[in-house]
């Protein structure tokens, strides 16, 4: 099935303006703002660490990219970077409890955003759209790939 052109242009217009949802608000940070690309990195980094090459991959960016998100990451105090055990050539970027904390806060933010936002929705509706935006992530990460 194909879309209708209105459809698609009304697509590309609410997802353009959804960009303003994944803004870092100011609520996130005792201290002043929190830059996008610091939560962006923090979002998801495993304990252990990753290496900048693998936040480069889950953030889809390019590896210079992602190696200046960490570094402003770094400087705000969300991460640090160590040796990997296995191969000190390879650098591990691990959240610091602050970073913990901050993905965390970022976290229930916007799940609290969500159900604001959702208030008054039907729960069928809320899982139809949800189930609609994790496929059509799943076949934007596979076609941009």
């Amino acid at each position: 099935m194909m879309a209708s052109r209105p459809d698609l242009q009304t697509l590309d217009r609410a997802l353009i303006s959804l960009r303003r949802f994944l803004t870092a608000p100011r609520v996130l940070d005792e201290g002043g703002a929190v830059e996008l690309s610091t939560l962006l990195v923090v979002d998801g980094l495993p304990a252990q660490g990753q290496s900048v090459s693998d936040v480069a991959a889950r953030l889809d960016v390019a590896h210079s990219t992602a190696s200046r998100f960490v570094t402003r990451a770094e400087r705000a105090g969300a991460v640090t970077r160590t040796s990997a055990p296995d191969d000190t050539r390879q650098v591990l970027v691990a959240p610091t409890p602050a970073g913990r904390a901050l993905a965390d806060r970022a976290t229930a933010f916007r799940l609290d955003r969500l159900a604001d936002l959702l208030e008054g929705w039907a729960e069928e509706d809320v899982h139809v759209l949800a189930d609609g935006l994790r496929r059509f992530a799943e076949a934007s990460a596979a076609t941009d790939s």
